[in-house]
C-alpha cells in the first residue's frame, strides 16, 4: 500500500495529521483505561450479585422457593427448568469477564446464557441443576453510550484546538509567501510584513533585508553594466568613423576592423538587453497572427517562413518590445548555429499559446541545452556572448511565460515559447 498519498504536502497538513494521529492515540488509551479501571469493577459487582442471587436459590427448599417465587417476579427474577434456558455465552468483555469472576466466588461450574430476543440473562449453578434463574438484562439508556459521547467530545475539541495550533504556526508563513508572491514584480524589493510569533518576525525581518541587499545588488550590477557598455559605445563609434580613413591599400584591414567592430557593438547590445529584459516597456494587447507575419514581412532575412496561422485570433497582453526581441534572439541562434529554413508556427493551447521556432540544423545535445539558459556559459563558443537564451528566459520570467527546447524528429532544433492567453 503506497501511504504517500494519504501524506500532505503541505506543513498545515502534515502537522495537523501528525497532532491528529497523536491525539487519535490518547484517546484509544482512554478508552483502554475505561475499559481497564472502570469496567472490571463493573464485572466485579455483577458477578457478586449473580453469586448472591445463585447462594439464595440454592439454600431455599421447594416450598420457601414457590412462597418466595411470586415477591422475586416483582423485581424480575424468576425460576424455571432447565430446559427453558436459551441464548449465546456472552460476547461483551465486561460480561466475559463477570463470568470469570463468578467461577472464582465459588459457582466454577456457573454458565450465563444471554437470550437477547427476550431480553433475559440466564443463571446455571452447575450441570447438574435441573433449575435455573432468569433475570432481566440492564436496558443500555436510550441514544449513544455517555462514555462514547464523552470521548467523542473530547477528540472533537481536541483536533479543534490542533486546527488552531496549526493555524498560528503557518498562518503567518502563508502571508509571506502571499507577501512574495504580491509583491515579487512590483518596483523596488518586496516588502514583507513583520507578523506573528517572534520566530516568525524575525524570518521575516531577515528575508526582508536579504532581499533588499539582493535588490541593490542586482540595482548596482544593472548599473555597470548599463554604464560600461553606454561609456564603450562612443569610442567605439569613433573607431568606425577612424576605420573609414583608411587608406585604400588596406581595405582588407579595414573591413576586418569593421566586422569586428559590429560585433563588439552587437555585444553591447545583448548586455543592454540582458539588463533591461523588458520591464521597462509598457504591455499591450496584441494580435500574435498578425504580430508574427509582421515580423516575418520586416525581417531582412529571406530564410524565414510563417507556416499556416490558425483561423482563430489569439490575443496576448505584453510589451511588443520585449516579445520582438524573444525572437529576434530566436531567429539570430538559428541562423548563426544552425541551417536555413527557418519556421515559425502558432498554435493554441486551450489557455496558453504557443510559438514554435524551427530551424534545420544538426540539433543540439542535451547536454549544450541545460548550459543554454545560463548567462555567459557558451560564451565564445560559435560567437556570441551566450547571453541569447539568457534574454529570453528572463523576458519570458517577466511575462509568465517559458522556454522549452527539444530535437526535432527529423532534424534540427524546435523551440517552444508559450504565453498565457489574454482574456477579457
Amino acid at each position: 500500500m503506497n501511504f504517500r498519498r494519504f501524506w500532505s504536502d503541505s506543513l498545515f497538513g502534515r502537522i495537523f495529521l501528525l497532532i491528529g494521529a497523536l491525539l487519535l492515540a490518547s484517546q484509544l488509551a482512554v478508552y483502554w483505561y475505561f475499559n481497564l479501571y472502570l469496567g472490571n469493577p463493573q464485572a466485579r459487582h455483577l458477578a457478586q450479585g449473580w453469586a448472591q442471587i445463585l447462594t439464595l436459590s440454592s439454600a431455599l427448599d421447594v416450598g420457601e422457593a414457590e412462597w418466595l417465587a411470586p415477591r422475586l417476579s416483582r423485581i424480575g427474577i424468576a425460576f424455571y427448568p432447565v430446559e427453558r434456558m436459551q441464548g449465546q455465552p456472552p460476547h461483551n468483555p465486561m460480561l466475559a469477564n463477570a463470568v470469570q469472576l463468578l467461577h472464582g466466588l465459588g459457582w466454577p461450574d456457573a454458565q450465563v446464557r444471554i437470550d437477547r430476543r427476550q431480553g433475559i440473562l440466564w443463571l446455571d449453578p452447575n450441570q447438574r441443576s435441573r433449575v435455573v434463574v432468569a433475570i432481566p438484562m440492564p436496558k443500555a439508556p436510550p441514544g449513544p453510550s455517555p462514555q462514547w459521547f464523552k470521548l467523542s467530545a473530547i477528540l472533537l475539541l481536541s483536533l479543534l484546538g490542533a486546527f488552531l495550533i496549526v493555524h498560528q504556526i503557518t498562518a503567518p508563513l502563508r502571508r509571506l509567501v502571499q507577501a512574495l508572491q504580491v509583491n515579487r514584480n512590483g518596483e523596488g524589493p518586496p516588502e514583507l510584513p513583520v507578523a506573528g510569533p517572534m520566530d516568525i518576525r524575525e524570518l521575516a525581518t531577515e528575508l526582508n533585508a536579504a532581499l533588499r541587499e539582493r535588490y541593490l545588488l542586482t540595482e548596482e550590477r544593472e548599473m555597470v553594466l548599463l554604464g560600461v557598455s553606454h561609456d564603450l559605445r562612443t569610442p567605439l563609434t569613433r573607431m568606425r568613423m577612424l576605420a573609414e580613413f583608411l587608406p585604400k591599400e588596406a581595405a582588407e584591414i579595414q573591413q576586418e576592423l569593421v566586422d569586428n567592430l559590429w560585433e563588439m557593438d552587437e555585444t553591447l547590445h545583448q548586455f543592454l538587453d540582458y539588463v533591461r529584459s523588458g520591464h521597462e516597456e509598457l504591455a499591450e494587447e496584441i494580435d500574435l497572427g498578425a504580430f508574427l507575419q509582421n515580423f516575418v514581412h520586416d525581417s531582412p532575412y529571406s530564410e524565414i517562413h510563417l507556416e499556416e496561422l490558425p483561423a482563430q485570433a489569439l490575443y496576448v497582453h505584453i510589451p511588443p518590445v520585449a516579445l520582438k526581441r524573444v525572437l529576434r534572439n530566436l531567429v539570430e541562434n538559428a541562423r548563426r548555429h544552425a541551417r536555413p529554413p527557418i519556421t515559425l508556427r502558432l498554435l493554441p493551447l486551450g489557455t496558453a499559446v504557443e510559438i514554435q521556432v524551427r530551424d534545420h540544423g544538426n540539433g543540439i545535445s542535451e547536454e549544450k541545452r541545460e548550459l543554454l539558459g545560463k548567462p555567459f556559459a557558451l560564451a565564445g563558443r560559435g560567437g556570441g556572448t551566450g547571453l541569447g537564451i539568457a534574454i529570453i528566459h528572463r523576458i519570458l520570467h517577466r511575462l509568465g511565460g517559458s522556454l522549452s527546447m527539444e530535437n526535432a524528429k527529423d532534424g534540427g532544433l524546435l523551440v517552444r515559447v508559450q504565453l498565457p492567453l489574454h482574456t477579457n
